[in-house]
């Protein structure tokens, strides 16, 4: 994560609070590595989850990595019985189109969430629905 939070294309996290949302994360590894990873942070009222922290390593882009990362994610989503999942990103655009996310707005995610939305970051919203 951190070449990432370095180049400003991630926010910071501590290992603190890391280690206490260890269980949000889904991993892939190669060579007994991680080479990608992300949260997933339930918001289980709204039956909503949170895509977040989503890096692959440099070495691994272009390859299916990142494919299998969001199968991953929206597996446990789908297991987690959500209705809907969002990131909020300000260069994952692409990708997250790709993978058949949709453009939002504030008003669309949980109230919590739009609360503590960083105006000034100004990430853009991907929502996806989740089949049932």
């Amino acid at each position: 994560m951190q070449p990432f939070v370095e180049e400003g294309r991630l926010l910071e996290r501590s290992y603190e609070y890391l280690s206490d949302c260890l269980d949000d994360f889904v991993v892939i590894t190669a060579e007994n590595r991680i080479v990608a990873c992300a949260g997933l942070r339930l918001y289980e009222k709204e039956q909503f989850g949170e895509i977040y922290a989503l890096v692959v390593n440099k070495a691994y882009h272009n390859t299916d990595i990142s494919k299998k990362l969001m199968e991953k994610l929206i597996n446990k989503a789908i297991q987690l019985n959500l209705e809907c999942v969002f990131a909020l990103s300000k260069y994952g655009g692409r990708f997250f189109l790709r993978h058949g996310f949709v453009e939002g707005v504030i008003s669309a995610l949980p109230l919590t969430r739009q609360k503590s939305y960083d105006h000034q970051r100004k990430s853009t919203i991907y929502l996806k629905k989740l089949p049932r």
